[in-house]
């Protein structure tokens, strides 16, 4: 019998419109699905009446009612308790997806946006062989917003570089703030993923070393037609401008002059030194 693949799909933000005619392929010839309920709907003509086994990531980010946010400064026992839920949760997962293989079924995972970028997916795919497992990836969150935008991130005005990160691995100490007093010195687009809820904190470090007028976008329910938010500011203003949207995790901040006007045609028709 010939063995079966895991299949990790990036999904892009919205749904089968920012998604692959390959990944839809794949969905399509997959028997077996790993996905949220959300993309289950999202997916239901492409995924028909396949098992879905579970949600891939219930459990990974929360624990007895509480945020992996809020655990990391919990009691020791009880974060690692939830080391141990995680750890649990994976090896149940990876070893059913392990059986089925076996037995020659090919098994997908939906991904929302890029599975290479923060994707969590990697929390599985590390369980197994590089032959046994392909990406697909769909169209990746940063992309989405910028078209949502209509901005190019690069080479626009002086912008020299784009940064992709969270606060939470940008800043993890207080020390760390030098970083952003460094990063200062060069022009880039800078994009925050996972940083909504703690959104006050990221614009005043921010602020301690950029312009107040430097623009600001804040995402929210990225290629959702029902749902997508955008709002647009500067780090002077933004936190009051986003004053009253609950949401905490679905959206994207991007921060760069990228975001005014029409710079790209002044920085291409002068000559580049390369």
């Amino acid at each position: 019998m010939k063995k079966g693949k895991l299949f990790v799909i990036g999904t892009g933000p919205g749904g089968p419109d920012q998604t692959t005619l390959e990944a839809l392929r794949c969905i399509e010839m997959a028997d077996i699905i790993l996905c949220p309920e959300e993309t289950k709907k999202h997916f239901a003509s492409y995924i028909d009446k396949k098992p879905v086994f579970c949600n891939p990531w219930k459990g990974l980010f929360d624990y007895k009612g509480k945020p992996w946010r809020e655990l990391v400064h919990s009691d020791p026992s009880l974060i690692e308790s939830f080391k141990k839920e995680r750890i649990r949760i994976r090896e149940e997962i990876v070893g059913y997806v392990k059986e089925k293989m076996a037995n020659g079924k090919n098994v997908a995972l939906l991904e929302n946006g890029d599975p290479c970028l923060f994707g969590p997916s990697h929390w599985f795919i590390e369980g197994f062989e590089v032959d046994e497992v392909d990406i697909l990836p769909g169209v990746g969150t940063f992309s989405a917003a910028m078209a949502a935008l209509k901005k190019s991130s690069i080479p626009a005005y002086d912008t020299r570089f784009v940064l992709q990160t969270s606060p939470l691995f940008l800043t993890e100490n207080d020390q760390d703030n030098d970083i952003f007093e460094d990063l200062s010195r060069y022009p880039a687009t800078m994009v925050f993923y996972m940083a909504l809820w703690n959104l006050e904190n990221l614009i005043k470090r921010l602020t301690d070393h950029y312009p107040e007028n430097l623009p600001v976008a804040v995402i929210y329910h990225l290629g959702h037609d029902e749902k997508q938010n955008i709002v647009q500011g500067t780090l002077k203003n933004i936190t009051e401008k986003v004053q009253g949207i609950k949401e905490d995790f679905a959206g994207l901040i991007i921060v760069g002059k990228c975001l005014e006007g029409a710079g790209y045609r002044s920085k291409t028709e002068n000559l580049v030194r390369i």
